[in-house]
């Protein structure tokens, strides 16, 4: 008898502290408080409920603003999902940002973009997309700056002509990481084929096999400063079907031979040609 009086001394103590549920206030009552600017009513969050995202928000006022609105002090990871919420669904480009790696790194979406923005711009980005990428991305920055590299710094192209940073579900985070030649052939069409005759690479590796996208100090940003340095990386003495060693007459201590491209001029594939010289 005295256990149960006990349970039940305990159950009703628990019911007594139990936290109180926060309801719904609607918009007005955010607005009373919280001015929002033109740049924000404008942009595509401007006619959504406050409350959409921060939960509700009876808490909140009753406290004077003291209880803190859902977004504060929670993990990068539960943010985006509020953000997927609405920017998720299964047809949706989004739906799988979970599973890139900005999501695994901990980066949430409003590391890249406002909510609230002052100004209504494309993608609600708090800056344009090269500046974003290279505030975190230094190494890659650095690339851009070397003599042969794409023209993302002067301004001819951005990062997103190659990646998508949402994860997209049919070619993931990056088009170059997981269909190497279809980021590239997508402005390089004259590499794009089919070829009766294809170099191998290209189909295996892809075109950073034998370049670097981003920079480098080699001309058409090749990953060697010299071609039948880089050829001979597959080409050489190891028996190998796809990748036959240079024949006998290649006789690579005479400058003539250390230019394979002068001969095999259509490198990256031939409709004529098996050896690529056409």
């Amino acid at each position: 008898m005295i256990q149960i009086l006990i349970l039940q001394f305990l159950l009703v103590g628990a019911a007594g502290t139990q936290e109180e549920t926060a309801e719904l206030i609607g918009r007005d009552m955010c607005l009373a408080c919280h001015e929002v600017t033109n740049g924000f009513l404008s942009s595509t969050h401007g006619d959504a409920e406050c409350e959409g995202c921060h939960g509700p928000g009876s808490l909140h006022m009753d406290s004077g603003g003291d209880t803190p609105p859902t977004f504060e002090g929670k993990a990068p990871n539960w943010v985006s999902d509020q953000c997927r919420s609405c920017h998720g669904k299964a047809e949706d480009s989004l739906s799988l940002f979970r599973q890139g790696p900005h999501s695994r790194n901990q980066v949430s979406c409003i590391e890249c973009h406002q909510i609230h923005p002052v100004k209504a711009n494309f993608g609600l980005l708090k800056e344009g997309p090269v500046e974003l990428c290279t505030s975190c991305h230094h190494s890659v920055e650095a690339a851009f700056r070397k003599p042969f590299h794409h023209p993302v710094l002067e301004g001819g192209m951005t990062c997103l002509e190659c990646h998508n940073p949402h994860s997209d579900p049919e070619q993931s985070f990056s088009r170059l990481e997981v269909f190497p030649k279809n980021g590239c052939v997508s402005c390089h069409a004259d590499k794009r084929g089919p070829f009766v005759f294809e170099h191998a690479s290209s189909r295996v590796n892809g075109c950073m096999a034998c370049h670097q996208p981003h920079g480098s100090f080699n001309s058409k940003l090749l990953v060697r400063n010299e071609v039948h340095q880089l050829c001979l990386e597959c080409h050489s003495m190891t028996p190998n079907i796809a990748t036959a060693q240079p024949p006998a007459i290649h006789d690579l201590r005479s400058p003539r031979y250390r230019n394979c491209t002068t001969c095999h001029r259509e490198i990256h594939g031939s409709n004529v040609s098996p050896a690529f010289f056409r």
